[in-house]
């Protein structure tokens, strides 16, 4: 009988975790899930059941900034698994408001949800994934704000060029490749993120909903985007038409790049 390959995943409630979750329970993956206390409910649901109903997860409703909650996880998952095989950070919050008018609460929490959290999470499984016999990986999700800088998502497009820039660093610390590494920075695609964005302007609530809705990308079609990257090794995973020519872009005339983003953003003002 084969073992069976088990993963560690937040933002599992809802949007790309639950997509994910969905996905590799029906490979039959064993699953960790982890989500806020205010979503356990959602989680429960999500949650792979056995023929008697009863969930098959591990069922873990914290904080991502809480340092607590991730060692409990740990000692939790080491005591019910041989080994883990992949974590994926997909929690996530955003803001939008210029620099200078966004609160400092904000600020606070998109950077110790997006960024620190990730960290967190990282910091404390990565010792454990480098133990595995064949391999293990890393998957934490980005965006494409973390490659490029959007107007009035300065504190989004920081904590995701931070989460960049810490999967980069595990990435070149981690001998022969292990564990590998995917980072995953899609355009829009829908999800439910805008549920718990904050918004300083209406104008700014608008555009991200109507380019929410306008998007042909959903949580699903990109969970199969990603599990085809764990399988090839990918390091980064740029997804979405505008996102792709974006990236682009900016590699190869950065000043471009910004004086494009400038012009639309100043057009829906």
């Amino acid at each position: 009988m084969p073992v069976r390959r088990t993963a560690v995943i937040t933002g599992a409630a809802s949007g790309l975790g639950a997509a994910l979750t969905r996905l590799l329970a029906a490979e039959g993956w064993s699953l960790a899930l982890v989500d806020l206390p205010e979503s356990a409910a959602m989680l429960e649901r999500v949650a792979p059941a056995s023929s008697g109903g009863a969930s098959t997860a591990l069922v873990a409703p914290f904080d991502v900034r809480d340092a607590a909650g991730w060692q409990a996880l740990h000692d939790r998952a080491r005591a019910a698994w041989p080994a883990l095989d992949l974590l994926v950070n997909a929690a996530g919050v955003g803001a939008t408001g210029e620099v200078g008018q966004l609160p400092d609460a904000q600020w606070r929490r998109v950077i110790d949800t997006n960024l620190v959290g990730t960290a967190l999470g990282c910091e404390t499984f990565l010792p454990w994934l480098r133990e595995h016999p064949s391999g293990a990986r890393v998957v934490n999700v980005a965006s494409i704000s973390g490659l490029l800088g959007i107007p009035s998502m300065a504190a989004y497009s920081a904590s995701k060029a931070g989460v960049i820039a810490l999967s980069e660093s595990i990435a070149a610390e981690s001998p022969a490749g292990r564990p590998g590494v995917t980072i995953v920075c899609p355009g829009f695609f829908r999800s439910g993120l805008l549920d718990t964005w904050h918004f300083t302007a209406d104008r700014e609530a608008h555009e991200a909903r109507r380019r929410m809705d306008a998007t042909p990308l959903d949580s699903a079609a990109l969970a199969h985007r990603i599990r085809r990257a764990i399988d090839r090794d990918e390091r980064y995973v740029v997804e979405g038409f505008q996102a792709r020519c974006l990236w682009r872009l900016k590699r190869l005339a950065p000043r471009l790049s910004t004086a494009l983003l400038r012009r639309v953003y100043r057009r829906l003002g």
